[in-house]
């Protein structure tokens, strides 16, 4: 969807409506539901732009503020947003559109300038990290939001556990990818015996002090292409801005956004 955002074209529409829950009845009295069509534009919009939900444009097309605020958490919270983000999985993995046989993991430090749930202090300040997991191509597979003051190595399990893929047909589509690069802060033994017991080859640079015996054995695989998930997180901060600066105090909120993302990341490859 490149150039300004004037709402989701029929093309994109046509691939999320199918995946949304059935709109809520009309109560008996009150108004009926907003369209989740017209509410996915006012989200997408605060994403896009990192405005405040009160410059959302008043026009047709456009939900209110308060009802897409309130879905956004509602459908974070009942994993509305996962189950999309696992059928658009599947939906590439069909297609042959996601190529999982060398992965790479890696965080990236988010100021909180609002505070919040795990607004922590870290190494650059209070905010929170946001850790990702992308295939071959740089597309994001898995995506989670933790304090500042958490490491990073103990997210590579999470991260795997959440590339949840749904394809509607017999069978377990390949989850686990066939390797894993990392920078030297991912560098431990016992993650790479974690992710061997997998299935998956580690591949990290070896960290480096003065003294330090050399391992024995032969050493691991080098990245060879980590510097596609540093231009996964570049795609994020440019063209999803509300995620460049965490804004939001409650997690469902943040968190919900966060998944929006990986979400449009996966239908842009769909169309």
């Amino acid at each position: 969807m490149p150039g300004k955002f004037c709402g989701l074209t029929d093309a994109v529409w046509a691939i999320i409506e199918p995946l949304l829950p059935a709109v809520p009845a009309k109560p008996g009295r009150g108004r009926p539901h907003a369209p989740f069509r017209d509410i996915l534009n006012t989200i997408i919009w605060v994403l896009i732009t990192g405005a405040r939900r009160a410059d959302v444009p008043e026009e047709n097309g456009f939900g209110s503020r308060s009802a897409s605020h309130r879905q956004l958490g509602i459908w974070e919270s009942d994993g509305t947003w996962e189950n999309i983000k696992a059928r658009l999985t599947g939906k590439a993995y069909d297609l042959g559109l996601t190529d999982r046989e060398r992965s790479s993991a890696d965080g990236s430090f988010v100021a909180g300038k609002g505070g919040g749930d795990d607004a922590e202090y870290g190494f650059k300040g209070k905010g929170v990290t946001v850790h990702a997991l992308v295939d071959n191509n740089g597309n994001p597979l898995s995506v989670i939001s933790t304090g500042a003051a958490e490491g990073e190595r103990a997210q590579i399990g999470p991260l795997i556990e959440q590339a949840k893929v749904l394809t509607g047909k017999p069978g377990r589509p390949k989850k686990l990818p066939g390797s894993l690069q990392a920078d030297k802060g991912y560098d431990s033994r016992k993650l790479r015996d974690d992710l061997r017991k997998r299935g998956i080859t580690p591949m990290t640079d070896r960290r480096t002090w003065p003294g330090r015996k050399p391992p024995i054995g032969r050493p691991p695989a080098r990245p060879a292409d980590r510097w596609k998930i540093e231009r996964t997180f570049a795609r994020f901060q440019r063209k999803y801005r509300r995620l460049s600066v965490r804004r939001e105090r409650r997690n469902k909120y943040w968190k919900g956004f966060i998944i929006v993302a990986v979400c449009l990341f996966r239908v842009n490859l769909l169309i």
